[in-house]
């Protein structure tokens, strides 16, 4: 199964059409601001880009919260949206601060990039390669173990997620010390959202049920759950805390020395 048959979850053509548009026109904006290369914005493309997708009205983005320097994204009445394009660790403050502080149900907006190409840039020149299709991708199942830093509150029914399923192409700098420059510390410049391939929303910790296999058995390991899911070494041990603080898994009698679990019906 490709990565878009096991996670198939369709969106309207409306809805594509729309976030099509708006990636569109961030480009056009670039271009009548007259540069036409990337990198330019002050806020990344992705990321202003979600911003525009979940609320057109700009008035609404970066709300400021109560009398903090916390500042929401898009907030829509007591609904606030928090776009995560990168890990979610350094977002556990300002979460905490909604959880506990307010009464906004808090719905964090993340990307997943599940169809990639690549192009890399030289720094000297700014000349772009052509790109290429990366035959790395993400899956679904990689926000579990970034969930595991918001344990505290994943029992809140205010606090919500989001999954967008992109294309997306990545923009490298030429800057590795390998001969062709392209490993051993080549950084990623941008990231530019090409189409929306999909949604997925995770209001309840019911939803969340689907990252566990009907194969992986009732009293299983975290090996088992490996071999399962494919989620590996200290993501699959953040999985499995993030499933059990939901409620959807419990600790069980270890099986020989391993740590185990027991899936809840």
């Amino acid at each position: 199964m490709t990565v878009l048959e096991e996670n198939s979850h369709t969106v309207s053509p409306a809805h594509r059409a729309r976030f099509c548009r708006l990636c569109e026109e961030a480009m056009l904006e670039n271009r009548a601001n007259g540069d036409a290369g990337i990198g330019t914005l002050a806020e990344k493309r992705l990321h202003a880009i979600i911003k525009r997708y979940l609320c057109e009205d700009e008035d609404l983005h970066e709300v400021g919260v109560l009398n903090t320097r916390y500042v929401s994204d898009v907030r829509i009445g007591n609904d606030v949206y928090e776009v995560q394009t990168g890990a979610f660790y350094p977002m556990r403050k300002k979460i905490a601060y909604y959880m506990e502080h307010t009464d906004c149900t808090v719905t964090v907006v993340h990307p997943i990039i599940v169809k990639k190409w690549i192009s890399w840039v030289d720094p000297a020149t700014r000349e772009i390669s052509k790109r290429k299709k990366s035959p790395k991708h993400e899956g679904m199942k990689d926000l579990l173990a970034e969930l595991y830093c918001l344990i505290p509150y994943l029992d809140n029914p205010r606090l919500r997620f989001r999954l967008l399923l992109l294309e997306a192409q990545d923009f490298r700098m030429l800057t590795g010390r390998s001969r062709d420059r392209k490993r051993y510390g080549a950084e990623r410049y941008e990231r530019i959202p090409l189409d929306l391939l999909g949604e997925e929303d995770f209001t309840t910790p019911s939803d969340f049920r689907q990252f566990l296999p009907d194969a992986l058995p009732t009293h299983f390991t975290v090996k088992d759950f490996t071999r399962h899911t494919g989620i590996r070494g200290r993501d699959a041990y953040s999985a499995v805390r993030v499933l059990a603080a939901m409620g959807l898994i419990t600790p069980a009698d270890n099986i020989g020395r391993a740590m185990a679990f027991l899936k809840r019906s």
